[in-house]
């Protein structure tokens, strides 16, 4: 027989239940706000309203107004970017492999367990119900059913909190930086409408630095650049000698400045030449990775570009630009020459579209050990060439112009006009 008090404590409990029911779980408060902190990111940073406003830099200067989005993006760049570089970035420099890869290979392995190993483990769990006489069928069909719903559900709560949490982290350190003023506007490197005669200029001024660099480095027994980079500590030596070429650069422009962590060789550096991938800045663990197996002058100036986008510069053209900046101006012959001779396959590239008799003489001009490098570039990525790459960049084109970059993959060689105007404006790369 059932008291009234027992009546009125089963209400109390049960009432407790139905308030706690309504409760979100931890996972879900977690994963609804990093989403909505992300959003709201990512909505603040594209306001388009007009504002009076200062372009921040090294050439401060009024101007008529600037996006309430990009006054937000300066601002937040200003201040998160320096806390990202100094937490995130300073722990991944602690160890010398690509900790990004290792992530995104664990990932990977997570994804394919719970998208296919555990529904096939739990449609054979679920066909031995059919085989088992001596057990109610209805009664263990039930709870295998249950005991699997709460399995998966578990993994659901996992993949959505990782989901959130990396909608975040991308949020803040990459997405809003596309909205910044760019470096161009910034340091009056903004110049078009050039002309043949002075881009043909700025092409030779490429080809005297490649001449006077080219006998200094070291070269392997068929005469190509080999900086020696086949085990670790020859590509750490490479990094701390790129990094501190950065610092320098920092120097003149301060949102350089600070501390840069260590480019990081990827291990499976082959999958990204097949997907013509140089370099890869992993915004999650604030890393500079870096395809190993790509011929070595490629090297100094993709570690200069991977580090320009840790730095929250994300257009493809600053980052050429300062990749390209950090490596000419260095007093490291390695360094130097890498910057000079990707400039010149981007200006001479556009040289050769405006004026090919003017390209050919020019390149006449190139050392010979140069050319064979040029040369041996060519047949690396010709190698790799086919169907992965051409996805790869289908889908980076896309990614770029969703970040408002309209030119979209072919921002990259965009930098022939930051390169050509720094050149004409400056007169030199000291």
């Amino acid at each position: 027989m059932q008291t009234v008090s027992e009546k009125q404590q089963k209400q109390i409990n049960h009432g407790s239940e139905i308030d706690h029911g309504k409760r979100l779980p931890g996972w879900a408060v977690f994963s609804v706000c990093a989403a909505a902190a992300g959003l709201a990111l990512r909505i603040i940073s594209r306001i388009s309203v007009m504002i009076p406003g200062v372009i921040p830099g090294a050439t401060p200067g009024p101007v008529p107004c600037v996006t309430l989005g990009t006054a937000f993006a300066d601002r937040f760049s200003d201040i998160v970017n320096p806390i990202a570089v100094n937490t995130l970035g300073r722990l991944s420099s602690l160890v010398p492999f690509s900790i990004a890869e290792l992530l995104l290979i664990a990932l990977v392995l997570y994804l394919l367990y719970v998208l296919i190993f555990l529904p096939m483990l739990a449609a054979r769990d679920l066909r031995r119900t059919h085989t088992r006489d001596h057990v109610s069928m209805d009664d263990f069909g039930t709870d295998l059913r249950e005991r699997w719903r709460c399995r998966f559900a578990r993994h659901f709560k996992r993949l959505a909190v990782i989901a959130a949490a990396m909608f975040l982290i991308f949020e803040v350190n990459e997405d809003v930086y596309f909205a910044r003023t760019r470096f161009a506007a910034r340091y009056g490197l903004e110049r078009t409408d050039y002309t043949d005669d002075e881009l043909a200029e700025v092409c030779a001024v490429l080809i005297d630095e490649i001449n006077r660099t080219a006998p200094l480095v070291q070269r392997d027994e068929e005469g190509i650049m080999q900086i020696g980079l086949d085990d670790a500590a020859r590509f750490a030596d490479l990094a701390s000698r790129m990094r501190l070429s950065m610092a320098r650069l920092g120097e003149t422009y301060p949102e350089l400045a600070g501390y840069c962590p260590r480019p990081k060789p990827v291990i499976f550096s082959t999958h990204l030449s097949r997907c013509d991938i140089t370099g890869v800045y992993s915004m999650f663990t604030v890393e500079a990775n870096i395809n190993r197996d790509m011929p070595d002058y490629n090297l100094p100036f993709t570690m200069g570009h991977e580090l320009a986008h840790l730095k929250g510069f994300e257009s493809e053209k600053e980052a050429n630009f300062l990749g390209f900046l950090a490596a000419i101006t260095s007093d490291d012959p390695d360094i130097c020459y890498s910057g000079a001779m990707l400039g010149w396959i981007y200006c001479g590239n556009e040289l050769h579209r405006r004026d090919l008799k003017r390209w050919e003489a020019l390149h006449a001009t190139i050392d010979p050990a140069a050319v064979r490098d040029l040369d041996d570039n060519s047949r690396y990525w010709e190698h790799y060439k086919g169907k992965a790459s051409e996805t790869m960049h289908d889908i980076n084109d896309a990614y770029l112009k969703t970040e408002g970059l309209a030119e979209g993959y072919a921002s990259y060689d965009l930098v022939v006009d930051m390169i050509v105007t720094y050149v004409l404006t400056t007169g030199s790369f000291g």
